[in-house]
């Protein structure tokens, strides 16, 4: 059935630990089902619009949607699928933040025949993964090597900061897929440092000790949105200009397509953010169940975009943006 989903304010993400929606008519004429979703950090805006969109697509259905909020705690996450578990979870969605620690209760789920949906996570007990594109490493044309390229092509050789995010798998897998990419293009890596607090002030702080050390940067790497952003913050604090991938400054990408980051580019503020339409990652895991339920276990890969200043215009929110479960924005594997 088709979405239209109003995205509320991210600030509310907080609120949402868990968050059971039930009570709704089924629409689809099929029996009622839970589908229950372990996030890895519900404060993150780009979860917050996945979660509003899973719910939806799932009250689409008829069934009823549960949100576990980990918060990158590894044993919050193993605590809440145990509940999914003895609550008879029919489906269960995770972005694993620590496959070592999650053997345990995906063979439980096993045992009791419920399927295990991984976001960005393809750890063993995992039935079927849903991509993002912008987490690919192995296609020619994957995100990470035409981000690279696309500098190469501007700078040559250009001086690289990566700033990679907490020690969650899919994570620290995006920062060293970039990291290959970016050596492979011909870029010079200058340092590494992990925005494990993974907020914009810590990534503010970081930047502002790295520029100090290496002021000719000519490309940060940020791992998110909120990284970038917190990145542009102490370039502009250290009187350096932002580029808009041409001009003159220093060249940030982000990664969420976070309603911030959109309104950076416009402003300046940001050269670019990859956009891993959460709308559609969300509909994606209900898209996902239904796949299993007819015995098809194929990851599903959703395309991504990259919104800069040559196609910011383009750009629709969240709130307006439509699709249908069988008409989902896919990529071939």
């Amino acid at each position: 059935m088709t979405l239209r989903k109003t995205i509320l304010a991210a600030a509310a993400a907080a609120a949402m630990v868990p968050i059971s929606a039930c009570g709704f008519s089924d629409s689809s004429g099929g029996s009622s089902q839970t589908v229950a979703y372990s996030n890895p950090v519900a404060s993150q805006p780009a979860q917050y619009v996945l979660n509003n969109a899973f719910e939806s697509a799932a009250h689409s259905l008829g069934w009823d949607a549960k949100i576990y909020d980990a918060n990158l705690s590894p044993d919050t996450q193993v605590s809440n699928i145990q509940t999914m578990i003895q609550t008879q979870a029919d489906a269960i969605a995770v972005w694993t933040l620590d496959a070592g620690a999650m053997g345990g209760v995906y063979a439980q789920a096993k045992e009791q025949g419920i399927p295990i949906i991984g976001v960005n996570s393809d750890d063993d007990g995992i039935t079927t993964t849903v991509w993002w594109e912008s987490f690919m490493c192995e296609a020619p044309d994957a995100p990470f090597k035409r981000a690279a390229q696309s500098v190469a092509k501007e700078r040559p050789g250009a001086k690289v900061i990566v700033l990679g995010g907490p020690p969650v798998p899919s994570v620290q897998k995006n920062a060293s897929c970039f990291t290959e990419a970016a050596e492979d293009a011909g870029l010079e890596i200058i340092n590494r440092t992990d925005n494990v607090k993974d907020d914009s002030a810590n990534a503010l702080a970081l930047t502002s000790d790295l520029l100090a050390k290496y002021p000719d940067v000519d490309f940060i790497w940020a791992y998110n949105d909120l990284t970038a952003l917190g990145a542009s913050s102490a370039v502009t604090a250290a009187g350096l200009k932002v580029s808009d991938g041409q001009s003159p400054g220093v060249i940030i990408h982000g990664t969420n397509g976070d309603a911030d980051a959109i309104q950076a580019i416009r402003e300046g503020r940001l050269t670019g953010t990859w956009d891993p339409n959460n709308v559609a990652s969300g509909m994606s895991i209900i898209k996902a169940v239904q796949n299993i339920q007819k015995g098809n276990t194929d990851d599903l890969i959703i395309k991504s975009t990259f919104w800069d200043t040559s196609n910011i215009d383009n750009y629709v929110d969240s709130d307006k943006v439509t699709y249908d479960l069988d008409d989902l924005p896919l990529v071939a594997p």
